[in-house]
């Protein structure tokens, strides 16, 4: 408080010759990091905007720090009337530069910013303002950050590591989701995040999926099954980059897909529904038929919205059976899965019913003979004959068609 009023009463020229000496100050882990208070910080903040409107370009020579500061603030404050002033703060260092974005700012400072967290990331915990600036400084510089992944890279698979605090871990993971589902304004900005692809998944993501005892334990593997999730949805990955790395991947969404939350059966779910649509006709025929039988357990879930995604994730799977699938030589596990799927088709949620005739009826194309002779088998087992006389008319329409 009283440095900012020091530094007020001050002239531009006056303050010149110690402005180096100030900002290496105020950039102080002791000054700028040790108190929380939304008093202090915004003391804080007022001597930097002291100095941006005392000396306007001058601050060129000490942008660096007082970025630091101004992202210290922002990571430590909890009041968002301070944050939102923190970030006019940044606007106005970026324009007395003659910078044109907030970006061109980060890009400038990027190199030394992440040095600067990574000279400390092996004593982070979920409580270190470090982790708090690195979320800022991620989030605010949007595609610059794509542009710095040799550096980013090895700083999140320091903190990912299983044997790290797990309350941070499940931060970082949130952070990743947040960057990843806008991964093409973000860390795939250049289009060179599949170049640390393979680190990113086996390094850093499926380790954190491997089964530990504990809720801690638990709620990590389902945020690292959301960060798996906007990787796959965001476009970060392609086809041909999924298909490589699908062979170690898929073991261990298959066996997220029996955890007791439901949120991790959910989003396991919904990545394999993103894996099919992705590459699907292109899987080994015994890859798929490692994934369908895991899914079919799903339709007995206790969740109506994880037995959603995974009737619909099962009617991908059918569409994705093409040439390569043999359903006569395959035709056992077409089998199965019909006479578990007709057994739904019989449920007492009509919505459900709808849902399952559709899938049945995109099995329909693989193997319209075997179909046709399980709903006949099954048709007088059910409450009502309707949706198997709809299917078998559709399955008798297909066979028009090729007339």
């Amino acid at each position: 408080m009283v440095l900012a009023a020091v530094l007020e009463g001050c002239s531009g020229d006056l303050l010149k010759p110690h402005l180096q000496k100030i900002a290496d100050t105020l950039v102080q882990p002791d000054v700028c990091q040790e108190y929380q208070q939304a008093v202090y910080l915004d003391q804080l903040l007022s001597c930097v905007d002291v100095l941006l409107s005392l000396c306007e370009k001058d601050c060129c020579s000490v942008s660096l720090q007082l970025l630091q500061v101004l992202v210290t603030v922002q990571s430590l404050s909890t009041e968002p009337q301070l944050t939102d002033k923190a970030e006019q703060s940044i606007v106005s260092l970026w324009k007395v530069q003659g910078l044109a974005t907030v970006a061109d700012l980060y890009r400038q400072h990027m190199d030394q910013l992440l040095q600067w967290l990574s000279a400390s990331q092996k004593t982070w915990t979920s409580y270190s303002p470090q982790r708090l600036q690195l979320q800022v400084i991620a989030t605010q510089s949007g595609p610059v950050i794509g542009e710095f992944l040799p550096l980013l890279m090895p700083l999140l698979q320091n903190c990912l590591d299983p044997e790290r605090d797990p309350e941070m871990r499940l931060h970082i993971f949130t952070m990743l989701s947040k960057l990843l589902l806008d991964a093409t304004h973000t860390l795939d900005s250049q289009g060179r995040f599949c170049e640390h692809l393979d680190v990113f998944l086996l390094e850093l993501l499926l380790p954190n999926l491997v089964w530990k005892a504990g809720r801690t334990a638990a709620a990590i593997r389902t945020s690292a099954l959301s960060c798996l999730l906007a990787l796959l949805q965001g476009g970060a990955i392609t086809p041909s980059q999924l298909l490589a790395v699908e062979e170690r991947l898929s073991p261990q969404v298959l066996s997220a897909l029996e955890e007791d939350s439901q949120l991790s059966r959910l989003l396991a779910c919904r990545s394999l529904s993103t894996l099919l649509k992705l590459i699907g006709p292109s899987l080994h025929p015994d890859a798929l038929n490692n994934i369908y039988p895991e899914v079919l357990k799903r339709l007995d879930d206790s969740s109506e919205q994880v037995r959603g995604v995974a009737l619909r994730a099962l009617g991908l799977w059918l569409a994705s059976l093409g040439k390569d699938y043999n359903s006569q030589l395959y035709s056992q596990h077409l089998e199965v899965l019909f006479q578990q799927l007709l057994l739904h088709l019989d449920d007492p949620d009509s919505r459900v019913q709808d849902t399952v005739l559709e899938v049945l009826k995109t099995g329909s194309g693989v193997h319209p003979a075997l179909l046709k002779q399980e709903v006949e088998a099954m048709r007088d087992k059910q409450r009502t004959p309707v949706y198997c006389d709809k299917l078998l008319q559709h399955i008798h329409s297909l066979r028009q068609d090729t007339v």
